[in-house]
């Protein structure tokens, strides 16, 4: 099966630190990237997956858990061009 991206973008915790944040996300099954960013959201993570169950289960089983993770905002990615 092919495998599929998706960007999921996080708000930290207010108190909580971006680095840190960004070090337990960078350890969880599937992470390919995670970047820190300015603007609206702080950090971006790039999540490679096969089913649309592994992705929901990345965000809500695991990404979300990992301390000083506030809001979410998942897109898939549907077509790369470069």
């Amino acid at each position: 099966m092919t495998t599929m991206d998706a960007l999921v973008f996080v708000n930290i915790l207010e108190g909580a630190s971006p680095i840190e944040v960004a070090r337990g996300i960078k350890e969880l099954s599937g992470v390919e990237e995670v970047m820190l960013i300015s603007g609206q959201w702080d950090l971006v993570v790039k999540f490679g997956y096969e089913k649309m169950d592994e992705l929901s289960d990345f965000v809500v089983s695991q990404l979300r858990k990992v301390s000083g993770v506030g809001k979410t905002d998942t897109n898939i990615i549907l077509d790369q061009l470069k």
